[in-house]
């Protein structure tokens, strides 16, 4: 990261800590505070001042360039994915996150068109390849230019990190801690989880969709009423990276209902276990939509 980077993290350093001093105590405000995570917005270049200036850290979709060799992916039912971003590792600020991507190379993020699946490939640096164009049936979207600002993301209540760190076993536990005083929750908004393009840091909805990609079976839909095994288990899960509805390019946010294009609001989630993060294996990435 470059100065001003690192200027703008500590800013936002301070003001969380300070929300956190306002309306809980201070080893409650420590405690806190030490889950705060770093993070990198993907803001679309043409909205930002210096825009042209920055080096290109992901791109929102267009058409992906896949290694040769790998097939476009599909959904179970074979049918093609729509290509939704891709990630240049390389470009993301040095130090800006604590996520061990693979250096050098590029994460493809891919869904189906009603948003229930997803994939993640990760293309290799310097490897042959080419932009391929998409499958019949694919849906593509228009490209746009993506340029990263790191930024410290701060977890809710509901976490699973959150509520390991408190002990906030039982649902009377959650209710009753300072940290559920609304005065907090309203503050904390103000640099919350906005639906944006981001990699890494906490999530929109931030918890709910760890405790949901449990999956099938296994996924908690109210986070206040998660058992200890099921908090131990959804903070085996950290967010890869999130897409949200883009006006631009017309993707993404929730079809129908009878919402213009341009006041949609929705996000892609990808989250991965940290086990399966460090050994690269990002095919083991699971895709949460939130609306």
């Amino acid at each position: 990261m470059d100065h001003e980077d690192r200027a703008h993290v500590r800013a936002q350093e301070r003001a969380l800590r300070d929300i956190g001093r306002r309306h809980l105590g201070d080893g409650d405000a420590e405690r806190w505070a030490a889950l705060l995570r770093p993070g990198v917005r993907l803001a679309v270049a043409d909205e930002e001042w210096d825009g042209a200036e920055l080096p290109t850290a992901a791109r929102l979709g267009g058409l992906p360039r896949l290694p040769e060799g790998t097939d476009w992916p599909s959904g179970p039912d074979g049918a093609p994915l729509a290509h939704v971003a891709t990630v240049d590792c390389g470009a993301l600020p040095a130090g800006a996150l604590d996520l061990p991507l693979p250096a050098g190379d590029s994460l493809a993020f891919f869904a189906s068109g009603d948003r229930a699946r997803g994939r993640v490939l990760r293309v290799p640096a310097g490897v042959p390849g080419r932009v391929r164009p998409a499958p019949p049936g694919a849906a593509v979207y228009p490209a746009v230019r993506l340029v990263a600002r790191p930024e410290l993301t701060a977890p809710f209540p509901e976490h699973p990190r959150v509520r390991e760190a408190f002990g906030l076993h039982t649902a009377q536990d959650f209710y009753d801690h300072p940290l559920n005083d609304q005065s907090f929750l309203d503050e904390l908004a103000e640099y919350g989880h906005r639906f944006e393009h981001r990699v890494g840091g906490y999530a929109v909805a931030p918890g709910v969709a760890e405790y949901q990609a449990l999956g099938a079976g296994a996924a908690v839909t109210d986070p206040s009423a998660a058992t200890p095994r099921d908090i131990a288990r959804a903070g085996e899960w950290v967010p890869l990276a999130q897409f949200h509805h883009e006006p631009a390019a017309g993707m993404l946010g929730r079809p129908g209902e009878g919402v213009p294009a341009g006041r949609r609001r929705g996000a892609l989630v990808w989250l991965i276990r940290q086990e399966d993060l460090g050994r690269g294996d990002f095919d083991a990435a699971v895709l949460v939509p939130r609306f």
